[in-house]
């Protein structure tokens, strides 16, 4: 038995002794996996690390035109775009996208590789001077590199950002290498064709998280061919608003092409969130899908839908959790105490969007916020659409609205049903021809609120004549639905 229990001892000796010599991977923290260079001629650039179980790092190759080497005193892998150095060539002949490997080995010879990315692009701030903060930032140019402050929030309260990465994106491949640098975010836009002419029409979200890995901000990117801010119109009443939905690619006006009716389609947002959801799958929201999203790795990614608690009702749990949409199931007229709001029920805050000026969630970009009742107060049902065969009307998804002296298009996008945040843009009413649920509603958010908890929003609704049909400009809605917002200048 005495010689059994050494037989353990012994064996259990060799197998501690065998895990605490086992081969260890070398391994690189890079503080940027990306670089952007103006030119050709610019100046180097520096990327540090932190080398762990490694005995040496060494660059194991670089793209063409670019020159890296590794310092190992200042542990930084230097790099500088050199241009071409082949006789009869130009810089045009280089590709202005690149990469630099870099390998770590450890004592036991086995290498692990790391990529940097390197790129000739233009540079751009969205954020103007540092003084344009917003949630929501407008990109309209392929092949470039944007830049925006990550170390505040619109209101200029500091972030104790230490990373920033890419939460989602429409497309796949359109946003790439998201990195903070300086206290910058930073990321490539893409080219989507061969002629650069052309990138793909997207919504994403950059997030900014701190040393424990929690998100304590994000910022809406609203990548479009042409800048909503160059199409606007200005109402009766002295207030502009833009041509579009926020989130959205065009307005469709009133055409029955099924692309343009989807691209019409903004964001939804619930009220008094600055993080968008998004637009359905198809054009007429057909099943309630949603929209295909990507992760900085490319795979989808799907919606999050959480029953409202205590612990997630909070401005605090949303602002870590932007794609978290709240579902409310307790109101009153369904048995519950509550009253439709995401927030936790005695937690409701009528100053998340600001009635008369610009709050820090307002979500519209800079220059620009969600509009009040009164600023909508002026539009009501155009009488021309009024002369549109019912059948025709309903093709176009949406309602031509007046202000008394020129119309406007409000695409009928629906919304995300506050109960569980699923997309529903029909009327489905029972016993009312026709009998199959049709198209369309639309509703759009004010920052106004109501005495009861609730909040006002844009509404209208195509019933079946137009005898019946439903317009109310102050509709009093439930907060935790997600609606679309039409964004007035500020």
């Amino acid at each position: 038995m005495k010689s059994i229990k050494y037989l353990i001892v012994a064996l259990l000796s060799v197998v501690a002794f065998a895990s605490c010599n086992r081969d260890e991977s070398a391994s690189l923290a890079l503080n940027r996996t990306a670089l952007y260079f103006a030119s050709w001629d610019a100046p180097m650039q520096s990327v540090s690390y932190v080398a762990t179980n490694t005995v040496s790092v060494a660059v194991g190759s670089c793209s063409v035109g670019w020159d890296a080497t590794v310092d190992p005193i200042s542990r930084t892998i230097d790099i500088k775009p050199v241009g071409t150095q082949e006789e009869g060539m130009t810089n045009d002949d280089l590709s202005k996208e690149g990469s630099v490997v870099v390998n770590a080995l450890n004592k036991e010879g086995e290498s692990t590789s790391y990529y940097i990315y390197i790129y000739i692009a233009d540079i751009e701030s969205i954020d103007g001077d540092g003084a344009e903060k917003a949630n929501c930032y407008i990109v309209t140019k392929p092949s470039t590199s944007y830049t925006f402050d990550a170390m505040h929030s619109p209101n200029g309260s500091e972030l104790a950002t230490a990373k920033v990465k890419l939460l989602w994106q429409s497309n796949y491949d359109v946003i790439k290498n998201v990195n903070l640098a300086n206290g910058k975010a930073q990321f490539y836009v893409l080219p989507w064709e061969e002629d650069n002419s052309k990138v793909l029409d997207t919504n994403a979200v950059i997030a900014a998280y701190n040393s424990n890995g929690e998100i304590i901000w994000s910022w809406h990117i609203w990548i479009v061919d042409e800048s909503p801010l160059l199409a606007t119109d200005t109402y009766s009443n002295g207030k502009t608003f833009m041509r579009q939905n926020l989130g959205a690619f065009t307005n469709s006006n009133g055409t029955k092409d099924e692309q343009k009716i989807l691209d019409s389609y903004g964001m939804y947002y619930q009220w008094g969130r600055k993080d968008p959801f998004p637009r359905p799958l198809y054009f007429d929201a057909a099943g309630a899908y949603d929209e295909d999203r990507y992760n900085e790795n490319s795979t989808y990614i799907k919606e999050v839908y959480a029953e409202q608690t205590a612990q997630n009702g909070t401005l605090e749990y949303v602002t870590k959790n932007p794609m978290h949409f709240i579902t409310n199931a307790a109101c009153i007229e369904e048995g519950g105490d509550g009253i439709g709001d995401w927030l936790w029920k005695g937690h409701g805050d009528d100053n998340l969007w600001g009635d008369n000026a610009k709050s820090i969630y307002d979500p519209c970009p800079y220059g620009w916020k969600v509009p009040s009742a009164s600023d909508m107060s002026v539009l009501q049902l155009a009488d021309a659409e009024d002369n549109t065969p019912l059948d025709e009307a309903r093709k176009q998804y949406g309602w031509h609205l007046s202000d008394g002296v020129s119309k406007y298009f409000y695409p009928a996008c629906g919304r995300r049903r506050y109960n569980d945040g699923l997309v529903e843009n029909m009327n489905s009413k029972e016993g009312v021809y026709p009998s199959q649920p049709q198209p369309w509603e639309g509703y759009y958010w004010t920052t106004s609120t109501t005495a009861d908890g609730k909040a006002v929003a844009l509404y209208f609704d195509l019933t079946t004549t137009r005898t019946i049909n439903k317009f109310f400009p102050s509709h009093s809605a439930r907060r935790a639905n997600g609606f679309q917002i039409r964004c007035v200048k500020e």
